[in-house]
């Protein structure tokens, strides 16, 4: 993916974020209002901060995989150069890509069967799904990102492939 795309895509995912963000911050303020000045307890905002705080880290991970921002050790990767580091780095994304891959297929899995149970949450009363598709969307969103890497990263050559590792 190139830097041009990967801004674009970084853009997105981060008024996105944004917006999930300030909903949340608005929503423990007026919790903290309510409660503290009105004497006055909502009992649907902890659910509800809760659940926008699934989508803020599942969709924040995918984000830090667009920006290459995730923790990494690398004493080993660059202690290579040429080849050598391009295969290095075609291996960790695939080792990742497996990770994810098992990670998003048992989310999907959890996703059906709340679905198909019909579970809802104790005070919103909405699908408890909703919640755990923020990790199904966001592994599948950081899946398709670690694939395109990989795949440019196969197609790059040695002196391309290390400055982008």
């Amino acid at each position: 993916m190139d830097f041009q795309k990967r801004m674009v895509l970084k853009q997105r995912f981060e008024y996105v974020l944004g917006f999930i963000v300030l909903v949340w911050v608005m929503i423990v303020n007026v919790a903290i209002l309510t409660r503290y000045v009105f004497k006055i307890a909502i009992p649907w905002n902890e659910e509800l901060t809760v659940l926008l705080f699934n989508w803020v880290i599942f969709m924040g991970a995918a984000m830090a995989s667009v920006t290459k921002s995730h923790i990494t050790i690398t004493i080993f990767q660059d202690a290579l150069r040429g080849t050598a580091k391009k295969v290095v780095g075609i291996i960790q994304n695939l080792l990742f890509i497996v990770f994810i891959a098992v990670v998003c297929f048992q989310s999907w899995k959890i996703v059906f069967l709340q679905a198909r149970t019909e579970q809802f949450t104790a005070i919103l009363n909405i699908p408890v799904y909703i919640t755990t598709l923020a990790m199904s969307i966001g592994s599948l969103l950081w899946f398709i990102i670690l694939c395109t890497d990989t795949y440019h990263l196969i197609q790059a050559s040695p002196a391309e492939s290390e400055a982008s590792v």
